[in-house]
């Protein structure tokens, strides 16, 4: 089951922590976090949804029995890649000729952008594939420069768009439906990459860095047992969604 891709603006996302209070004999008190019982919410402002998508959400709340199932819940402020600035690590899966160099200045003035050289007789992509549905509609993203006259194609699936590079940095995008999305490089062609993005989205949003987690949470609920919703005209519904995700 997946939450179905709407305009998931107003949206509130916060992480929500629980510490333990342990009262002793004497009267003192002892305060321990409690990791486990770490969460992520999201407060989602659905306004003018049409009655198809408002009946969308409310058919998979009522596959998942309300708070009681879990489905695959895309963040719609979060960068769906994990490891955007480790490109030479798990989850992705590159070419395997291409060299990566880190440490390299990136346009925002610190050094955390990657060159990459294809040093194969055929192009190569730096990819990586998500448990996300492959009919959304996704924008990639990547600020990308080179020194070698190369170009870089941004990949989506079976879908692909083609870039002029130059020396200076320029942030490039395309939207396409899939479930793997890359920067193809030439054969033997040099380029410096950073700050790849994926968005359920069709249009880049600013850059968010992630680590081990991306924003694909396979294992979200919502947050309540019952759904309010407000009928503005015959086509026309407003309802707060409450969503989180306990598991990691």
């Amino acid at each position: 089951m997946v939450f179905p891709q709407l305009m998931l603006y107003p949206v509130t996302k916060r992480p929500v922590q629980r510490t333990v209070l342990n009262t002793l004999a004497d009267g003192r008190t002892d305060l321990i976090g409690d990791a486990s019982a770490a969460a992520m919410e999201w407060e989602i402002g659905a306004k003018g949804m049409t009655a198809a998508e408002w009946n969308s959400v409310q058919a998979l709340f009522m596959a998942a029995s309300g708070r009681w199932q879990t489905f695959t819940f895309l963040d719609p402020v979060g960068n769906l890649l994990a490891q955007s600035e480790n490109l030479g690590v798990s989850p992705w899966a590159n070419g395997a000729l291409i060299a990566l160099t880190s440490g390299v200045t990136d346009p925002l003035g610190t050094t955390r952008a990657t060159h990459a050289v294809n040093t194969g007789a055929a192009a190569a992509a730096i990819a990586q594939t998500l448990a996300v549905p492959s009919t959304f509609q996704y924008c990639l993203s990547v600020w990308a420069r080179t020194s070698s006259g190369s170009d870089a194609t941004l990949v989506i699936g079976a879908s692909s768009k083609r870039f002029s590079l130059t020396a200076n940095w320029s942030r490039v995008s395309f939207a396409g439906s899939g479930m793997t999305f890359g920067v193809q490089i030439d054969a033997g062609a040099t380029a410096d990459l950073f700050g790849m993005q994926v968005e359920a989205q069709i249009a880049p949003s600013d850059y968010k860095k992630t680590e081990a987690r991306g924003g694909v949470y396979t294992r979200a609920r919502f947050a309540d047992d019952e759904l309010m919703v407000i009928a503005q005209g015959t086509d026309l519904f407003d309802a707060v969604i409450r969503i989180v995700n306990t598991e990691n």
